[in-house]
This record gives structure tokens, sequence and C-alpha cells, in this order.
């Protein structure tokens, strides 16, 4: 396999709905990661569109907004990891040769794929059906209720996590969410599913996110990334299966990446993880070996994952401050970490960050891991 690095990243603001079709905001996107890259669209090779709530012919759709070439184009769904997913592919046609350059976007929304169901079947829409498994807020409340019984956490300690986030997703002009909220507000919302409070959930909302993959370094005059480590995997059968995602698929894939990449938790200067709730990054945390289990809110109320802490987690705002568009979610991910390790994230910048980990989960479940590093 060949190396591989992230020429150019763009993306449209995150917002709760637009009446821009997921298309042309991924022709959007996709137009700013190219003028970013320095490279033109007769150089890409694939085009791998992410797409969630949308039609048919999404792919295609996406390729008529950026110029027919006749390039071939895929599209990839897999959940909330769906932009992962389509990165990942992406990412192996230009590491297997297939292509020197690959284009890849995230598109469509998780409350348009909601509204159609509903629509479809003139009833609500099956929640089991989309998720995998029970209501989707159901899971991760027993987490946070089997944290608090396993180490003793109070029901307090995971809106550490949503402070946090709204607070770095106030100072983010893409994210969806810009209001940051006090610990009294936050403890003063009202409950979602005990022991999980409705602002401890992330927001469904529209956008785009891009990525331009090569095998060579980018002459754009931008520090190059260079994509150190890619590993996916789904859940392996546990007793709990019905009710609970498998806790240890966090574990085994970063466990992997850091192995693939010779990286090691401690060098990591910025993570992005999969918080739809908030009790999830105190886990991943954990599972990342970023904290000893049962310790991560303690490291967290101590600011060691703040932007300026020890590794910045979530400094985008994550999925409850950035949002959680869906076909977009995990390319946003992308796109936050090529800025810091570029140097380009404003008041949001982790000084000296060098080193990226992003970590994407989807119903059912899937799990992706890359890590990413900025060399001059």
């Amino acid at each position: 396999m060949r190396e591989t690095y992230i020429a150019g990243v763009g993306m449209t603001p995150i917002v709760s709905r637009t009446t821009t079709p997921a298309p042309v905001q991924g022709g959007q996107a996709l137009t700013i990661a190219l003028t970013d890259s320095g490279l033109d669209w007769g150089e890409v090779g694939v085009l791998v569109v992410g797409a969630i709530g949308t039609d048919m012919s999404a792919a295609p759709s996406v390729l008529h907004e950026m110029g027919w070439t006749g390039i071939p184009t895929y599209a990839v769904e897999n959940a909330s990891a769906t932009g992962t997913a389509a990165f990942e592919q992406a990412r192996f046609a230009v590491a297997s040769g297939m292509v020197e350059t690959a284009a890849v976007v995230g598109i469509g929304s998780l409350g348009a794929l909601l509204m159609s169901r509903a629509a479809e079947e003139a009833r609500p829409p099956d929640l089991i059906s989309v998720s995998g498994m029970s209501v989707p807020a159901v899971p991760f409340a027993l987490m946070k209720q089997a944290r608090m019984h396993r180490y003793g956490e109070s029901a307090d300690a995971s809106l550490l996590v949503v402070e946090k986030n709204l607070y770095n997703a106030s100072r983010n002009p893409m994210a969806q969410r810009n209001k940051a909220l006090t610990m009294d507000e936050l403890k003063a919302a009202p409950m979602l599913v005990d022991p999980l409070r409705r602002v401890e959930s992330c927001p469904i909302g529209d956008g785009a996110a891009a990525a331009i993959i090569t095998s060579r370094k980018p002459s754009n005059g931008a520090r190059a990334v260079r994509i150190a480590a890619a590993v996916a995997e789904s859940d392996k059968w546990h007793k709990a299966g019905a009710f609970m995602p498998d806790l240890t698929v966090t574990r085994r894939t970063s466990s992997k990446a850091f192995a693939q990449s010779g990286i090691t938790p401690e060098q990591l200067d910025i993570v992005e993880v999969h918080e739809a709730f908030s009790v999830e990054e105190l886990q991943y945390i954990e599972d990342l070996g970023l904290a000893p289990e049962g310790k991560a809110s303690v490291a967290m109320a101590d600011g060691d994952f703040h932007i300026g802490g020890r590794v910045a987690v979530s400094p985008s705002g994550g999925l409850i401050g950035r949002g959680h568009p869906g076909g977009a979610t995990g390319m946003s991910q992308f796109v936050e970490i090529v800025q810091q390790l570029r140097g380009q994230s404003g008041v949001r910048q982790q000084l000296g960050a060098r080193i990226g980990f992003a970590h994407m989960i989807g119903a059912g479940g899937v799990n992706y891991a890359h890590i990413m590093v900025g060399e001059d």
C-alpha cells in the first residue's frame, strides 16, 4: 500500500435545516476542498459519496455539480459512520494504486431519513430499524448508569463533556449549536432518558464535508497531512447486544491503529470522537488510552481534554456542538483535524498540534479509527 495524504478539505456550515439540495451542498464542499488542495478537478480519478436520506442518484448528482469527466463514482451508506466509510473507500482507492487522487464527500441528513420513512409509512418512524437496537438514547442512558454503578461516577460528570463541547462549538463558525451554557444551566435541563438530559444528546442537522486524498504530498504550500493508520471493525456478539453496543470495539480498533502507525496515545494532540451522547466521550477517552478506566471525568474536570490541555478532544464541538447531519459527520472530523494540524483553526487552535485521531461509530454497529500526522 502507498502512503496517502489529505491534500484539501472543505465543508458547509451545519444547520438545523436547509432548502439547498444535498448534492448541491456536496458540490459546494467539494469545490472548497479542491481549491484548498491546489489541484484541478480533472486530476481526480474517483469520487466516493457518503449519502444518507438522499435518492438513488446521490453519487452522480454530486458528480454533475463538479463536471462530467467520466470518472467512476460510488455511493456509500453506513449509518452515522457513512462519511467515514466513504473516506475509507477513497483512501483505499489511492493506497491500492487504483488512482492517484480521490475525492470524497459526505451529504444528507438523518433527519431527512427519518422524515422520509415516516411519510412513506404514514406513522412515526421505526427507530429500532434505524439504530439497529432500541431507541438510540436508551443504550447510552444504560451506559451512563453502568459507569455510575461501576466507578461511582456522578450523574453530572458527563455534563462536563457538554459544557466543553458547547463552548468549543460557540467558537466554530461551522457548528450547528453556537451558544455556550453554564453548568447550572446544564443541570437544569430536562431529562431525556434518565439519567441522560436532553442537552446531552446531539442535534441532527444538514451539511456537507469533503476531502481530496492523494498519493503524494500536496504542493499547495500547506503542511502535509499523512494518513498514518486506518482500521475498521464491527461489533462482536455479547450478551447485552439487544440493548447495548459492543463496548470493546473502540478499544480494539484504536489499539490496532496505534500499532499500525507506531504512535502511542500519549502522542495525540487532537481527537474527534463519536459522542452523539455525552457519556460516549468519557467512555471513548478511556478506550483510546487517554485516561484510566473510570477517570476520564476527573481528568476532564482538570482541563486535560480542553483546547490548550494535554490533548484537545472534540475541539470542533463534536457531535453535541458541531452537530450530527449524518453523511457529513465523519467527514467533518477530518476537516477539523486537518485544519488543526495545519494550524488553521484560529481561536480553537491546539498549539503545536501534530497528530490527530478520528473515531466514528455507526449503528449496528461499525467502528472506524484513523490517525493523521502533520509532516513538514
